[in-house]
């Protein structure tokens, strides 16, 4: 399958405001990378002293909290070196290797851990996932695994929020730049969303038309994939609709863009409703297609409507990968 990425030139250079205040970035870019850290700071504490109950409990936090940080991630268009980190993080739609494959061999084998989980594959939610639904965390190996996959994210997310604290005067220096990193963000995450977590499982995708199957939702085994769904569109209302802080929206209203952000606000609180409707199981059932419009809506609402009136000129590039 061809992936897709979105990337966004400023076409013409408007007298753009802030794409959002201090207190955004603040709120959002950093107090979000600040809790996906503490979420993950708790799990590796509960590996030892939580019932299994507690810590897949735990695990779910830490997923909603990284959704969040995926979801408002700029850090690499800030600087090119964080570009590929949310794959050291998650590999949902990533490569073609089959990660549960490998970790039953390791679970079963005397190798060193240190040198049997040497892929960034091995030490993702998604491995972390797999090894808390599928093996016996009470048995050493298994819990040991478990440490070195979760100390793997809690060293991911401090450089995330290091890195966020260090660049924070870059976002709020250079207006129009930090328009297209919000800009970019939102059309990115919802072409992921409507095709990646919900279109492919519902069997609504060109790929699996007519074939739906909820093992292809992004968190099938834990049951946290409708949740994940909720954080990235609740992020997205945090980027463009809150009462909070002066934030994209309030940009576009300043831009003549009243009708576009309208719609895109419209479409992304049908999307919030119809997720909340939906059970996990129910994301290969027709209920999912309401929530694929509407968030198709939002897309294009991003995508053709305000790129255009704000200014800015899509080209989406393909890329080999699953």
């Amino acid at each position: 399958m061809k992936k897709y990425i979105v990337l966004l030139i400023i076409a013409f250079l408007p007298s753009l405001a802030m794409a959002s205040s201090q207190q955004l970035y603040e709120q959002v870019i950093l107090n979000d990378a600040k809790m996906a850290k503490g979420s993950a700071d708790k799990l590796l504490l509960s590996i030892d002293n939580s019932s299994i109950e507690q810590i897949k409990s735990q695990f779910g936090q830490l997923i909603l909290a990284w959704k969040k940080v995926e979801a408002a991630y700029i850090l690499g268009d800030m600087d090119d070196y964080y570009i590929d980190t949310p794959r050291y993080l998650d590999i949902f739609h990533g490569g073609n290797e089959d990660i549960r494959l490998q970790l039953d061999r390791i679970v079963n084998s005397d190798d060193d851990l240190s040198y049997a989980l040497y892929k960034h594959s091995h030490k993702t939610v998604n491995a972390l996932e797999y090894l808390l639904y599928n093996h016996d965390l009470t048995k050493p190996r298994v819990k040991a695994m478990a440490k070195i996959m979760i100390r793997s994210i809690v060293d991911y997310l401090t450089d995330i929020l290091k890195t966020y604290q260090q660049l924070q005067s870059k976002f709020t220096k250079n207006q129009k730049r930090a328009s297209a990193w919000i800009l970019n963000v939102l059309v990115d995450g919802t072409y992921k969303l409507k095709e990646w977590r919900i279109a492919d499982v519902a069997g609504l995708s060109y790929k699996y038309k007519g074939k739906p199957d909820n093992r292809r939702a992004e968190y099938y085994l834990s049951g946290n994939s409708v949740a994940a769904i909720l954080a990235i569109l609740n992020t997205h209302k945090r980027l463009i609709d809150s009462p909070n802080h002066h934030d994209f929206g309030d940009v576009a209203r300043a831009h003549n863009a009243n009708s576009e952000i309208d719609r895109a606000i419209s479409a992304l609180n049908e999307s919030i409703i119809y997720v909340q409707q939906i059970q996990d199981q129910e994301l290969a059932s027709n209920k999912a297609k309401k929530l694929y419009e509407s968030s198709n809506r939002l897309m294009r609402a991003y995508y053709i409507s305000l790129m255009e009136k704000l200014g800015f000129m899509g080209k989406i590039l393909e890329a080999d990968g699953d």
